[in-house]
């Protein structure tokens, strides 16, 4: 394990992205939100997943440079069929699309379809944060077996289904919740492996829907399932994540789409509201934080330093790791370098690029 610098770590997926036949632009875009997702600390959707968008580019299940369609709004909806684009680019234009709708509306709903993997989700409530707007982002998976057991169940019937929102305050996504309805993310668990790792108490089941703490069987062979956070709760929010983004929004469910080789296709959910429908913006913000610094106050419990609201780790770890840089397993380096060789990239031409951080 050594921790890169955010810049090489930057260089380095930009170098892979373009391998694979991403413009420019495009490898600018998905790089920028691979390393973001490293700082904040979620690596399961960091560089980590270039190995899985290189088979799936093989495959042809995702499709470089691709051109999303843009549907005329009916109403305050717009509906983007992304035709199975990168995701982190085809969220944005589609986002920028539907927000179009929001000076008449005063908000926007947005329904993207048969996307490539949008990454992490935190992502586009910042995008919208940045823009004054509050919003919510509900995500499902579809193109590959269900990997989450639902409450009671020894057999998945869902993906992870994230669900992000937040408030904007001066630009600001203040606070940013931004959860997987599973107890952890798929990715995490393939992190666990790589690293020769246990996960967590409380996020796997074996084929038995009995607790393992072995990350082995289900990174490599997809063997158990995964757990929904908070029992019911977190399952009833999952299976509500699928009717949104995929019944509502989509024309697929985890229930009726075809499994395909890497296949990792995503639709989003998205309400984009202006809050000035409500009061002015200053009022909303003021609001936002008085709550904010109230639960700030709040005594923490022993052995806790401080009470955290949603995004403040992430804020915690991207001061950290811009400063120390970010730790990446040589496993998932060789598994990257191993996929940029299939699309004619040499070791020399990508590894040297990784430049290790002094501490």
């Amino acid at each position: 394990m050594s921790n890169y610098s955010s810049q090489s770590v930057k260089d380095f997926a930009k170098t892979v992205l373009k391998g694979f036949g991403c413009a420019e632009s495009e490898a600018e875009t998905v790089a920028s939100h691979l390393v973001d997702a490293n700082l904040t600390g979620h690596d399961s959707h960091g560089i980590g997943m270039l190995p899985l968008y290189g088979e799936q580019i093989l495959d042809g299940n995702l499709v470089p440079n691709q051109t999303p369609l843009l549907h005329e709004p009916v109403g305050a909806i717009s509906v983007v069929d992304a035709r199975r684009g990168f995701g982190h680019r085809m969220a944005l234009e589609a986002l920028d699309h539907a927000m179009k709708c929001v000076p008449e509306h005063k908000v926007a709903i947005l329904a993207l379809r048969d996307s490539g993997h949008v990454s992490r989700v935190g992502t586009y409530s910042e995008y919208c944060a940045a823009r004054g707007y509050v919003s919510l982002h509900m995500v499902n998976v579809v193109g590959h077996a269900p990997i989450v057991a639902p409450f009671g169940a020894r057999e998945s019937g869902f993906s992870t289904n994230p669900i992000s929102m937040a408030m904007p305050v001066e630009g600001q996504a203040r606070p940013l919740l931004d959860i997987a309805t599973s107890t952890v993310a798929f990715g995490k668990v393939r992190v666990a492996s790589n690293k020769g790792e246990k996960v967590p108490p409380g996020c796997l089941v074996d084929e038995q829907g009995l607790e393992t703490l072995d990350p082995d069987p289900m990174a490599q062979s997809r063997i158990g399932a995964l757990s929904a956070f908070g029992a019911h709760k977190g399952s009833g929010l999952g299976i509500f994540v699928e009717l949104l983004a995929g019944a509502l929004a989509s024309t697929d469910t985890v229930a009726t789409m075809e499994h395909l080789p890497h296949g990792v296709i995503n639709n989003m959910f998205s309400i984009i509201i202006d809050p000035t429908a409500f009061d002015s913006r200053e009022a909303v913000e003021r609001r936002t934080m008085d709550f904010y610094d109230f639960i700030k106050t709040r005594q923490p419990a022993v052995g806790t330093e401080s009470v955290l609201l949603p995004g403040e780790t992430e804020q915690g770890n991207r001061q950290e790791r811009s400063e120390h840089g970010i730790p990446v397993d040589d496993e998932t380096v060789r598994q990257i370098v191993e996929i940029a060789s299939r699309f004619s990239l040499s070791s020399e031409e990508t590894a040297p690029l990784l430049i290790p951080v002094k501490r």
